[in-house]
This record gives C-alpha cells, structure tokens and sequence, in this order.
C-alpha cells in the first residue's frame, strides 16, 4: 500500500534554502511530533555543514523514529558540457550516495538542472531554486551534444546508486531541459539501467500540460519510484495546498493503484502560511483515498 511522507518542502518553507542542521535536527522533531514517521530529505553538492555533522542526522532519526526514505542530491553541475565538472560532480554525487546508504535510505534522486553554460548572465526564476526562465545557447552547441553527456552522467548516478543497492529517480519539473514524460522514457531506454526510475511530481507535470493520468500509464510501475503531491492551476509549476488549483487527487491516486504503484507518497507543498498544519492535513486527505477501495 502506497504511504505518505513528509516532503523537504516543508523544511524549506520554514527555514530557508537549504536548510542549516540544526533545523534540519529540529524540522526532524517537528515532523515526528505531527504524526509523519518518514520525511524526504535534499542535499547539495559541496555542502560541508551537511558532510561534517551528517551523523547527527542520522542519531536524530533514530532517536525520533522518523525515517529517512529517500533523498535528492542536488546538484547543479551535473550536466556540465565542462567534462572536469561531470566528473567533479559524480564524485560529489558518489559521496551523497553513501550518506543516503548510512541514513538507511533506499532511493538516490536528481533533477534536470540546466548546464551552466546555458544558464543567462542574469538568471530569472519562478521561485527559489527553480529552473531559469530563459536559456542561453552557447555558439556551437547541439541537443545532440548534451543528450550524450545527460545519458553518460545518468548511467553513472544509476550505477553509483546500484553499488550501494538504491533506486535511482529523476524528477521532471517543468523548465527544466527535460521535462516531457515520453522524453524521459527514451532516456532510459537509452540508458538501459534497471533501477533508473522517476519522480512523478503532479505539481510539475500538470505545468507541463501532460495528461496526469496518461502520464501514469506511460510511465507504469516499471519506472515510477517516488510521487510528489501538490496543486496548482496547470498555468506554472507551484506547489499550492489541495483546493487552491485544479488536480485531481482521487484520479491520480486511483491511477497510481491501476498501474500497481505501492511507493511514497510525498506532501510537497510549499509557501503556504502554518505549513505543518496544512501537510497533516493534506496527510490525512491522502491516507484517505489511499485507504478507499
């Protein structure tokens, strides 16, 4: 049956981006304290704070009994057309792994993040932490030059991910430099890794225009490892509490059941005033279509 965690949304709502470890130690106490035993977790490459006192996480984990299922490595030099900076950041990437091994954690993710290179000097965004709005082309670039380096960096998160025995997802968000779910698709099947998976955030793929359900059906049990849960109006990717937008919650959950999905569940919303407030209550809201026949 499909269960439903906390996500690092609500952390980042109440502390800032990213949040320091002491309030990652007190958001972990936050969450248990509001009847969440699981809670979705982000780390950025480079981030000293989170290599040096990481065994303070995990001791706060078990001493709150609130797990830690899966994490997102956040790192933004991943698809670098710099092959020095690929290689930095699977190192990078290597080193999240056996922090998300030694936290008992099962599932590695990743996002699209645009090349630097392709980044305009005067970066603009719908939110913090979002893909840019606007794309620079470098003279001389091709689709097919960064396809080459995407298939190669993913192949090494998955395997670096299989060494340790987790899944490896990728989120689609909208913005980024993929963001389509049939596009995904033939990444993997390029990529020909078995645990490669995807992070299905219905924020992001309804800002897409892609069909929800449909989009379920095409991804199946097969490549869906993680859901993240939030609404908004189809118009841009933001990640509303339930009723603010139009997203069907009882048809994607019924979809998820169809295709034979029993993962997480993830209450990604994010902004919202009392925040820990709003996901018990979408908590329950969730619990409650899962339980329904």
């Amino acid at each position: 049956m499909m269960k439903v965690i906390c996500g690092f949304t609500i952390p980042i709502t109440k502390y800032g981006l990213p949040p320091s470890i002491n309030n990652v130690l007190k958001v972990i106490k936050e969450v248990g304290d509001a009847g969440f035993d699981s809670l979705e977790m982000e780390i950025e490459t480079g981030n000293q704070e989170y290599i040096d006192r990481w065994d303070e996480v995990i001791a706060r984990s078990k001493e709150q009994k609130v797990k830690i299922p899966s994490i997102m490595c956040v790192a933004y030099e991943m698809f670098s057309l710099d092959p020095k900076l690929q290689k930095k950041t699977i190192a990078q990437f290597d080193q999240i792994c056996d922090m998300i091994k030694s936290v008992g954690a099962k599932l590695a993710t990743l996002c699209f993040y645009l090349p630097p290179e392709l980044i305009p000097d005067v970066r603009t965004a719908l939110y913090r932490g979002g893909p840019p709005i606007e794309v620079k082309v470098p003279e001389g670039f091709t689709w097919a030059q960064l396809r080459k380096v995407l298939i190669s960096q993913l192949g090494k998160c998955a395997d670096a991910a299989a060494k340790r025995k987790l899944d490896f997802a990728v989120e689609l968000r909208a913005g980024d430099f993929l963001s389509s779910v049939d596009g995904l698709i033939g990444i993997f099947e390029a990529c020909k890794r078995k645990n490669m998976g995807v992070v299905f955030d219905v924020a992001h793929i309804h800002a897409t225009k892609e069909y929800l359900e449909m989009g379920i059906l095409k991804l199946g049990k097969k490549y869906l490892k993680l859901v993240h849960m939030s609404d908004n109006d189809g118009t841009q990717a933001y990640h509303y509490v339930p009723g603010k937008g139009n997203i069907n919650f009882p048809k994607i959950i019924k979809m998820l059941k169809k295709v034979g999905y029993n993962g997480n569940v993830v209450v990604d919303i994010s902004g919202a005033p009392n925040i820990m407030v709003e996901a018990v209550k979408m908590k329950k809201m969730l619990e409650g279509l899962i339980r329904k026949g």
